[in-house]
């Protein structure tokens, strides 16, 4: 017989209707919710279980630690053996019953895809990912027997993953060869900044995964506090996000729980929890010691760091972070893209024609080879020196605008950069350059969506672990110059638009239309609000490095 213990917090009835689903007379069902809401159990209960089986429910005030949840469970687990379900898992098919002493799991053997037999062994409490050492030391104590799939836990492994596999490593070495051919299946889904050390080997793990529901340090508000000279450039300080957290975040100068940064520079002491909120890969690659890492030592002190790398606060699922920072940005998207979707490839055609421009760069000149940097375990190129030098050499009609550029500012002296950047652009040329700063995999500005906009034919340059693939618009609607170097590049760039070309564009301008819906938007905004108030929760919980 096999006892369900379903670690509900943060779950919904699906996880319990996949349970009653399976369970058969003699099964024990455990609820187990760590909310401390007494009326949780009583909402997310099934109500028509199948004879014979056992209801356990346990409600307890832990706050979500899953650690103490799987050990209340254990306890009153009263049959031969145990699942341990957590609340993102779904039961895909029905369980094996041919039940022995042997850990029974599928091919990804994380909790929710191993059935033990029951056990005084209790896993760590208030430690992140410590099934880690739980499965293991369930291992060394029981054979294990493979099985078909019958499970798929949707876990979030984040760089908080690196602490416990270090931590077991270090306690028991002899758990390197079973993590090195066990983490892979485990890690299908990462969060943005997983890297394992594994033997002095670096495992770089690109993909992104939405961050689930934050954790509550109990009914208090976090208090944090903005420092430095960009604290304007980071989320907490962008007047349209701020409803996202407005009931879990407080900023504050005084006492707070949280101090933050913005740029590494401007870390001039660090007093207290203090962390380097980043959202430019550029000043990562260029001043942080290292843009890989969850903690990092700066002249000022050592601190938490979140950016591209190491936070799902940039992971974004269908619209990037940079552009939910300010209405005015999707305003112009709505507009423009509702008009470009009704022209039809012939229309294009006929507007590429006309256009006397062939290329525009409007991105500041930075000709210095210190921006031809490379990080290969984080995918990350700069490649601000990379794009001047293609601006040199781009055949036909080309203009160059930006700061460095004879004849041309800063945008930061304008109202309104990003609306004098759409007027001027609209229909005037041909192809325009949407090359970051720097290449991350998780970082897509508005320079991609602004080409689209205005009707022209974006530059970019992608990796095949790059989010802007997400997007799954039509390869032949923009130009990739991944790998190439800049005489490569120049020499790429395409010299007049056929047929397959406006077929694919016009198909792009259609779903770039579709994207920018208010349902998309607005589910978008609540992935960013869930992730930044459940990292900035973790570092506070977490304390000073």
């Amino acid at each position: 017989m096999i006892a369900f213990a379903c670690l509900l917090r943060g779950a919904d009835s699906h996880l319990l209707d996949d349970v009653a689903a399976v369970a058969q007379p003699g099964d024990q069902v455990i609820m187990t919710d760590t909310s401390g809401d007494p009326a949780a159990l009583t909402r997310l209960q099934y109500r028509h279980w199948p004879a014979g089986v056992t209801i356990t429910p346990i409600v307890t005030d832990s706050f979500g630690d899953d650690g103490i949840a799987t050990n209340l469970a254990l306890d009153a687990v009263i049959t031969s053996h145990v699942v341990i379900l957590p609340a993102h898992t779904r039961l895909t098919a029905p369980l094996p019953r041919d039940l022995d002493d042997g850990l029974l799991c599928g091919p990804a053997p994380v909790l929710a895809q191993m059935i033990i037999p029951r056990t005084a062994m209790r896993r760590h409490e208030g430690q992140p990912r410590s099934d880690i050492a739980f499965i293991w030391a369930l291992r060394q104590a029981y054979s294990v027997r493979t099985a078909a799939p019958w499970a798929q836990a949707q876990s979030n492994p984040g760089p908080a993953l690196l602490d416990a596999v270090q931590a077991l490593l270090t306690a028991d070495p002899a758990a390197t060869d079973w993590l090195k051919s066990s983490l892979p299946h485990w890690l299908e889904s990462p969060a943005p900044g997983v890297r394992l050390i594994l033997q002095s080997r670096a495992m770089p793990l690109q993909q992104s995964l939405q961050s689930a529901a934050p954790p509550r340090i109990g009914n208090a508000r976090l208090r944090v506090r903005l420092q430095g000279q960009h604290a304007n450039r980071t989320p907490l300080a962008y007047p349209y996000l701020a409803p996202l957290w407005a009931n879990h975040i407080t900023l504050t100068n005084d006492a707070p729980d949280l101090t933050i940064f913005a740029h590494p520079r401007d870390v001039i002491t660090v007093k207290g929890n203090t962390a380097l909120l980043s959202e430019e890969p550029f000043w990562d690659s260029l001043f942080s010691p290292d843009p890989l890492a969850d903690a990092i030592t700066l002249p000022g002190g050592r601190l938490h760091q979140l950016n591209h790398h190491t936070s799902a606060i940039f992971a974004h699922a269908r619209i990037p972070y940079f552009v939910l920072t300010e209405p005015r940005y999707i305003g112009a998207y709505q507009r423009l893209f509702a008009r470009n979707a009704l022209r039809t490839p012939t229309d294009w055609q006929a507007l590429f024609t006309k256009r006397i421009t062939d290329s525009v760069f409007m991105a500041e000149c930075r000709p210095e080879p210190f921006h031809d940097l490379t990080i290969p375990e984080g995918d990350i190129t700069g490649l601000c020196a990379w794009r001047t030098r293609l601006a040199l050499t781009a055949p036909g009609h080309v203009q160059c605008q930006g700061a460095g550029w004879p004849g041309s500012g800063t945008r930061f002296a304008l109202t309104d950069w990003h609306a004098d950047k759409i007027t001027q652009l609209d229909n005037h040329t041909r192809i325009l350059s949407a090359v970051e700063n720097t290449h991350q995999p998780a970082y897509l500005s508005e320079k991609f969506f602004d080409a689209f906009a205005v009707g022209a034919r974006p530059l970019y340059y992608a990796s095949p672990a790059h989010s802007v693939h997400s997007l799954g618009l039509p390869q032949g609607s923009w130009v990739n110059l991944h790998g190439l170097t800049s005489d490569q590049a120049a020499s790429a760039l395409p010299t007049s638009e056929d047929a397959y070309f406006c077929t694919a564009y016009a198909t792009a301008q259609a779903m770039l239309r579709d994207l920018f819906t208010e349902d998309t938007i607005a589910a978008e905004r609540a992935r960013l609000g869930r992730a930044v108030i459940a990292d900035l929760q973790r570092l506070a919980e977490s304390g000073p490095v």
